[in-house]
């Protein structure tokens, strides 16, 4: 089985004029908040340890500047989107691909062209020494719905500055209709989040477009603009001193 998913809006500035109606219409699949639960629509209050987390990676981005590349956001470079953010729709780039083969299921990204390659023979995680920036997914079938549990986070990029030591994120693929899947997702992590949370988004699938190339180091011109803007204000200020 093949299956594309493609989300359909291309960003405010080619939203129509009635976007909102069409976003709220549950007729064509949608809903009026991705946060099923809890039941108020609410992400859980932090944890003090999460909020400590979410102050320092605050911290970072808006105090480090720009000294080196190494300042910027994994977006910002070209690595990932990490887990579940590379599934989330963005302004462009929103398609992928899931292949299923015997033993396997496979999801390939097209905005920054990552695949995740999941076993359903019931093996294992890796050992609590190997962490990857996707994490390490399992997945099984449970009647009609694909369950994919993911463990094993480097920190770097743990959902939501979580703890990548005790995050589980648990994804549910289920078919609603010949070209929706229901993807929800579970996020367990007791030291940032006071409680499990899950939000869910229906997804259309579209086989008559092709996942496009997405040259991201090829034409990375925000990373070199961002830097070389930050080396022109440092000589700016560092002239202005001198004179």
């Amino acid at each position: 089985m093949q299956q594309r998913t493609i989300n359909n809006f291309e960003g405010p500035i080619h939203a129509p004029n009635n976007w909102w109606q069409d976003a709220l219409d549950l007729r064509r699949g949608s809903q009026a908040w991705l946060i099923l639960d809890p039941p108020d629509g609410h992400v859980p209050a932090l944890t003090p340890e999460g909020q400590r987390r979410a102050d320092a990676a605050r911290r970072l981005i808006y105090d480090g500047g720009s000294a080196s590349w190494e300042d910027r956001t994994l977006y910002d470079r070209c690595i990932t989107r990490g887990l579940p953010g590379s599934m989330m729709p963005a302004i462009y780039g929103d398609s992928y691909k899931i292949v299923q083969g015997p033993g396997y299921v496979a999801i390939q990204y097209e905005m920054i062209h990552e695949t995740r390659v999941i076993p359903l023979d019931g093996r294992p995680h890796v050992g609590r020494g190997i962490h990857m920036d996707m994490g390490d997914a399992r997945g099984r079938w449970d009647g009609d719905t694909l369950v994919v549990e993911t463990t094993n986070f480097k920190a770097r990029s743990a959902y939501r500055n979580s703890n990548p030591d005790r995050l589980t994120l648990t994804e549910r693929f289920t078919r609603i209709a010949p070209d929706k899947v229901r993807w929800s997702v579970t996020i367990d992590d007791p030291t940032t989040w006071t409680r499990p949370w899950t939000f869910s988004m229906p997804l259309t699938e579209n086989n008559s477009e092709a996942l496009q190339q997405y040259e991201c180091h090829e034409g990375n011109y925000g990373l070199r603009n961002i830097l070389s803007a930050a080396r022109a204000e440092e000589r700016q200020a560092a002239d202005a001193v001198t004179k």
